[in-house]
């Protein structure tokens, strides 16, 4: 039976989403994610969207025909187009063989394959079969799971795993990595030790906690891939995971600049990020430092401030400057508090806790941490703050924000 994961949004996130992305120009891992000559974002918006003003996506790039008007003329929508596109393969767990081999037995029952697959038709059943027969002859468990991820637009991807397979990993080795960053990776790595392989899970750990230790001393523009993932027999016959690093050069801290800023000092801006010039440019500090400056824009009532980041690296003296422009946007205060599929007197209890008063400048944080703080004080049950609706809704003529909490539980 097919199963299908698709993203959906994020139940009970504050207010606004406290996302705060750092991309550096000419960094390979983000080169799918914005477009060249394109500055990179700090573009948080309402609830899991985000938008300035009007509704902007965070990386505004959308190359399907129906968003460019690009190419010919057809029927289809988007959704239909993209079924029948050829959409990536991955083989998530199957270690006892090579790339090549899982193929080449593919192309035994679908000779056009190349790596990738349409949704639609009855490729992915032919996949499934020469998958089963591969694990059959090794006289391995024959079941396999199919899953369809559906990602980020060009993100979405076939996902294929042998079930009950028990291939724990027993060693991750990093490849052209700096000495001194040698037993942060190790220590980070011991997430994947002693667990079953699956290269979905691997892929996701290099991208996030592998690179972000490279970050932390200063390699800026890093850039991991896992190279293999094989079993070794001096393991135990277990997983050995190899990724290869790129870590390009370490930068030290020359200064951040601020540009565009009314609400808050450059003085204030530049204290976020807790580095003094000739420091190592941790960039997990610079990341921490502005999404603190964020956090103070959403306090202040500035719901739809963006932070475009231009960072300018000299790579003969190893630092790197940091212009920061902010665009703060007008100030939103409280407007109305709503509560529906409440009775009339559990409406007025939480009225009276809800303390941001009509008028009061809108603090984007409260709504999060009222709710809360109502599982706190066991007003409501935990599973019942998941199932909640939320909304905020800004009267953008009036510059107000309406929030709206909403008890009634639609029927799963």
């Amino acid at each position: 039976m097919k199963s299908y994961i698709r993203r959906s949004p994020l139940a009970l996130l504050p207010a606004v989403s406290l996302i705060v992305f750092i991309a550096f120009p000419l960094s390979e891992r983000f080169a799918t994610a914005y477009t060249a000559g394109e500055e990179p974002r700090v573009c948080p918006g309402w609830g899991s969207h985000a938008i300035t003003g009007t509704d902007t996506r965070f990386f505004p790039h959308d190359d399907s025909l129906a968003a460019t008007g690009r190419g010919a003329a057809t029927s289809m929508g988007p959704a239909e187009i993209a079924r029948q596109q050829g959409i990536p393969c991955v083989f998530d767990n199957f270690v006892w063989f090579k790339d090549q081999e899982i193929v080449d037995e593919i192309r035994k029952d679908l000779p056009s394959f190349d790596g990738s697959a349409p949704e639609a038709g009855d490729s992915i059943d032919k996949i499934l079969g020469a998958l089963k027969r591969m694990l059959k002859k090794k006289k391995l468990p024959s079941e396999v799971e199919y899953t369809f991820f559906s990602g980020d637009g060009n993100r979405s991807e076939h996902i294929f795993a042998a079930r009950d397979a028990k291939v724990p990993v027993c060693k991750v080795v990093f490849q052209n990595s700096p000495p001194q960053l040698e037993r942060d990776l190790q220590q980070i790595a011991q997430s994947l030790i002693k667990k079953d392989y699956s290269k979905v899970i691997t892929r996701s750990f290099v991208d996030g906690a592998a690179v972000q230790v490279y970050r932390k001393y200063g390699y800026l523009r890093a850039a991991a891939q896992l190279q293999s993932a094989e079993l070794d027999q001096s393991c135990g016959n277990s997983v050995v995971i190899k990724i290869v690093a790129q870590p390009g050069i370490a930068y030290v801290w020359d200064k951040a600049v601020w540009m565009g800023a009314r609400a808050i000092s450059a003085q204030s801006l530049g204290a976020a990020i807790e580095l003094n010039p000739g420091d190592v440019a941790d960039g997990l500090k610079i990341e921490g430092g502005l999404r603190a400056v964020y956090i103070v824009y959403q306090k202040l009532g500035y719901v739809g401030a963006e932070i475009i980041l231009k960072p300018v690296f000299d790579d003969v003296n190893r630092r790197i400057t940091l212009n920061v422009e902010v665009t703060e946007g007008p100030q939103f205060r409280m407007g109305n508090f709503i509560v529906k599929g409440l009775p009339d007197k559990d409406v007025l209890r939480l009225q009276e806790r809800w303390t941001l008063k009509t008028g009061d400048i809108y603090d984007a944080s409260y709504l999060g941490d009222f709710i809360k703080k109502l599982v706190a004080d066991k007003l409501i049950l935990p599973d019942l703050a998941k199932l909640l609706k939320t909304e905020q809704k800004p009267d953008r003529q009036r510059l107000v924000i309406d929030v709206i909490i909403d008890f009634k539980i639609s029927p799963s």
